[in-house]
């Protein structure tokens, strides 16, 4: 039952608190461990969960009661990522520039360059979308490399009745412990893949999507400025590819050619072939699909107050904050 569940998951996450000597996952010098899809780094808080995972049947009540669980703890992260990018939108301006001249003094001289510096490179003009992903260990390298081509916005796709059996669900888990990691980027995540797609269409960009149909062009041959639009690019689930409804609701596919015997690209090795043609697409002088320097000012400069925040103690800037009489909205968990 639920009770003999959560017990074996204490009494498991006990036992792996005293054993693992697991490193964190660090943004800047992250290396693929040994065995990437069982990485333990992606375990996050739920150690107890993941154990529990393996010795339960795949066809039992325990397995159901853990995708029940599954499916609310993917709805949460949902909520937390949209309601914690509201609040940074609504945070007005004038205390956001405030903020960040308390905390400079606290910053290094070399820190402080080394973020704003990358800041005005970054770029709104194209978004990715990953659908359903299968392998932590894949997204994290997906996003660290949208991170080095100044790809500020990413969208997951996560939608719990994808994910079946105890290895999906493990994986799964181990996708939300990478997006929580991803301090850099602005992610947001979605429940399933039509409403994504229908919010990123309102914000006015252009989709493409990979995909192999007679439709889709050669990557080499793609106008990336034709639709005078910004552009989101899809990337579908490491085995099935993407979905019928990024079919329906794309507007253009596009394919990278292989001349081997491999059918397809791993996701991460995908991404970044893509990003390093649209990086060749854009001349730097505001034309092509990665346009440095085009977030706005109010984007920017929340960035930027982020950047530091994640460099300063954060009792310190907590501290420094009430001491100047700065208020946040209290969820933000900054006053």
């Amino acid at each position: 039952g639920r009770r003999s569940t959560r017990r074996r998951e204490r009494e498991l996450a006990e036992s792996h608190q005293s054993t693992s000597s697991t490193s964190d996952l660090n943004w800047s010098t992250f290396d693929f461990s040994s065995s990437p899809k069982w990485d333990d780094r992606f375990r996050g808080a739920d150690v107890g969960q993941q154990d529990i995972l393996h010795v339960a049947s795949n066809d039992g009540k325990e397995l159901e009661i853990i995708q029940e669980r599954e499916t609310a703890e993917d709805i949460a992260l949902q909520k937390k990522f949209d309601r914690m990018h509201r609040l940074w939108q609504d945070v007005d301006l004038e205390l956001i520039e405030t903020a960040t001249d308390i905390l400079l003094p606290f910053v290094k001289e070399e820190r402080v360059e080394r973020i704003q510096s990358t800041l005005k490179k970054r770029t709104q003009q194209t978004r990715f979308l990953f659908e359903n992903p299968a392998n932590p260990s894949n997204v994290w390298a997906c996003l660290r490399t949208l991170d080095s081509f100044g790809i500020q916005h990413v969208d997951v796709v996560v939608q719990s009745g994808q994910y079946k059996g105890k290895a999906a669900l493990s994986q799964k888990r181990g996708m939300r412990v990478a997006m929580g990691s991803a301090k850099w980027l602005t992610l947001k995540n979605h429940m399933n893949t039509v409403s994504a797609l229908e919010t990123i269409k309102r914000e006015g960009y252009h989709i493409m999507c990979t995909d192999v149909n007679p439709e889709s062009k050669d990557i080499r041959q793609v106008d990336w400025d034709a639709s005078g639009k910004k552009i989101c690019i899809v990337m579908g689930n490491e085995e099935n590819g993407i979905s019928q409804s990024v079919r329906d609701m794309a507007d253009e596919s596009f394919y990278l050619p292989m001349v081997g015997f491999a059918e397809s690209f791993n996701l991460s090795a995908a991404t970044a072939i893509t990003c390093a043609h649209l990086s060749a697409s854009s001349d730097g002088d505001g034309k092509g699909p990665l346009r440095q320097g085009d977030l706005s000012e109010k984007e920017y400069k929340t960035l930027l107050l982020k950047g530091y925040l994640n460099t300063v103690n954060q009792k310190t800037a907590r501290a420094l904050f009430r001491k100047n009489g700065l208020e946040f909205p209290k969820e933000l968990n900054l006053s």
